[in-house]
């Protein structure tokens, strides 16, 4: 396979100062506009209401906010940004205005003021610290990495290290009074003092596996949750510790971790868990049930009852949840998941995909987005609609789904369990050598017709529909050069011509519907998308900036100069000259010539951006992280 190298700079640019007085021109007349994206930018990792009004929750990139209006509004706190970026992972207050923040690399902080200011506290520890206690102005502990538990007599003003008897991380510390706490962690780790933290001494739990949420309603009751959905219950101050079933559900096979518990009273409790389960009991934790259908699709880190009737929760991509009838059903506050793949039918009917099972809809040309219930939990990747009530997405772990009605009807056509014994009945791959592939994730979806589909993804798996989607057969490349290089997109002008592109260069080529492949590898990039306008003329995407073009149907592929050392993720032409491709940090590119040149163009974000397309009304369309979807 013969590759063109690098043209010469200096040539172009020459034919860039040409070019580009046309390219302003033409950028002058449009401009590419925010649809949507988070106003939030992190996990949600902690959740506290000191009373019904004033609340704090904070997360990663050092993420705080305040409500003091009862979570009406949520501001960001300090008013100056914080001069670093650590994970913020627990948050309490003793007043409205008392408070301390536990984190990464060591970090407490402090407020006086409510949050209007915050002191960084020297702990004498640079280990990650996951949990933080205060139980008046002066007695507070914080616990975190190797065991470590410090403690505080003077406000946080200064810090000692406690024995704790175990290098086990610490993820929960909690304190009935100055002298009786306890404290959970990694490996089933339960630990307990009656002298304010002098010693600690362990309580058998029952579990082996992590423990990283724990709630003590009184110095006797009290209740701790953690991995493949542990919950451990003690009705006499840690003596003796029971296992209650939590019921949680196994989306990916096994029991869904269990981040944070909360209790209103001793009878009503809730968990938040993995993929966004929360479990709820009545009973004191004898009986616990998953709500369905789950309010959000992300993971729940925390969950915490104001009064018993009113609740909130935090957790992945900015979610903020809210229950105002005791958790029985959930208003979504905040949610930005990631989003994948964008797709229009026509020029009102559109669709977004992203992680979390995520699905958003539009039919009204884009102006609103609404959330579609997909019943998937996993990252989807790909989307495509074959009529405007009928369509398939993929993703990560074997994801094929089915929507009908516009997608407010989205049902699995794989089996997730399946590990590639072809339990699946209109998914067949019938080659042994191959077969196992059935049980990969999808990372691309393109229809040429309505009939006529494929989908790629992991280790090189190939599946083609030639009925619309009604059943579906693995293909295989041919090739061990690129037969277990990743595939990240596809596309293909006609029932039969079509190309994929993925890892180490990776372009493969079919002229037969996919009976047979050609494999080429084109460079050293890692290809994340490919579009073409004919049999002909294509071009691809990947690292560093990169983008191959060719003209004579991939027989020769010529790398083209790029302003951008970015990853590019997605590429759309609207003809044979005018093309645009987005990638990372917000990055959009434009070409008027067929990518002789590519001018980087004004964003409206710097969010990884992973996808664009054009809708039939000439809207352009791309969507990227944090929820974010822009339009030209």
């Amino acid at each position: 396979m013969k590759i063109n190298k690098r043209w010469q700079i200096t040539a172009l640019i020459a034919i860039g100062l040409l070019v580009i007085s046309v390219a302003n021109t033409f950028a002058s007349d449009h401009s590419w506009t925010s649809v949507r994206e988070s106003k939030w930018q992190a996990a949600l990792i902690d959740i506290f209401f000191v009373d019904q009004q004033h609340g704090w929750i904070v997360g990663a990139q050092s993420t705080i906010l305040h409500t003091k209006d009862g979570g009406q509004t949520w501001v960001s706190q300090p008013s100056q940004p914080l001069p670093f970026k650590n994970e913020f992972h627990k948050v309490r207050f003793i007043s409205p205005q008392v408070g301390w923040i536990a984190g990464e690399e060591g970090t407490i902080l402090k407020t006086v003021d409510g949050g209007a200011t915050w002191m960084k506290l020297s702990t004498g520890t640079r280990a990650a610290l996951s949990t933080v206690f205060f139980f008046d102005d002066r007695h507070g502990w914080a616990g975190g990495d190797g065991g470590l538990l410090i403690h505080s007599a003077d406000g946080g003003s200064t810090w000692t290290r406690q024995e704790t008897g175990t290098n086990n991380a610490i993820r929960s510390v909690q304190f009935a009074s100055p002298e009786l706490g306890w404290a959970v962690g990694d490996a089933g780790t339960v630990i307990h003092t009656m002298d304010g933290g002098q010693t600690w001494v362990a309580q058998q739990g029952g579990v082996a596996a992590s423990l990283d949420g724990m709630y003590m309603l009184t110095d006797q009751m009290g209740w701790a949750v953690g991995g493949n959905g542990a919950l451990i219950h003690t009705a006499n101050a840690g003596e003796t510790w029971e296992t209650q079933e939590s019921s949680v559900p196994h989306s990916n096979g096994m029991p869904e971790p269990i981040w944070g518990i909360h209790f209103a009273d001793a009878n009503n409790g809730l968990c938040a868990a993995e993929f966004g389960v929360i479990l709820k009991t009545a009973d004191g934790g004898k009986t616990w049930a998953p709500l369905e259908p789950r309010p959000a699709p992300n993971r729940l880190y925390t969950v915490q009852y104001v009064t018993d009737q009113e609740v909130w929760a935090v957790g992945e991509f900015a979610t903020i949840l809210h229950s105002s009838d005791g958790g029985a059903t959930w208003e979504n506050i905040s949610m930005s998941n990631h989003l994948t793949k964008v797709h229009f039918y026509d020029d009102k009917l559109g669709w977004a995909v992203g992680l979390s099972g995520t699905v958003l809809h539009t039919n009204d040309g884009g102006q609103t987005w609404q959330a579609q219930y997909s019943g998937n939990v996993f990252e989807l990747f790909g989307i495509h609609f074959v009529e405007p009530n009928r369509g398939y997405i993929v993703g990560s772990n074997a994801t094929l789904l089915e929507g009908l009605n516009s997608g407010s009807d989205w049902h699995s056509v794989s089996d997730p369990s399946d590990e590639g014994h072809g339990t699946a009945q209109r998914i067949v791959f019938s080659d042994p050598a191959t077969s196992w592939k059935s049980a990969l994730g999808y990372y691309d979806l393109h229809f040429s017709t309505p009939q006529d589909g494929w989908g790629v993804g992991e280790v090189g798996k190939i599946a083609h529909t030639s009925d619309g989607g009604q059943t579906w057969n693995g293909q295989d490349s041919g090739d061990m050069m690129v037969a277990f290089n990743n595939l990240y997109g596809t596309y293909f002008v006609d029932a039969k011509t079509g190309w994929a592109v993925g890892a180490s260069g990776t372009v493969i080529k079919t002229v037969d519907a996919g009976k047979t492949w050609q494999a080429m590898i084109i460079g050293p990039d890692e290809l994340r998308s490919i579009y073409a306008i004919n049999a002909q003329t294509a071009w691809t995407v990947g690292s560093s900036g990169a983008i191959y073009a060719t003209t004579d149907g991939g027989a020769m592929w010529n790398q083209q100069i790029t302003p951008t050392d970015d990853t590019l993720q997605g590429i759309c032409f609207r003809n044979a000259n005018e093309g645009w491709a987005v990638g990372e940090n917000g990055t959009i590119l434009h070409t008027a010539d067929g990518g002789v040149t590519w001018i980087a163009q004004e964003s409206p974000t710097g969010s990884n951006l992973s996808d664009i397309t054009q809708s039939a009304d000439g809207n352009l369309w791309v969507v990227g992280e944090w929820g974010t979807i822009l339009r030209y």
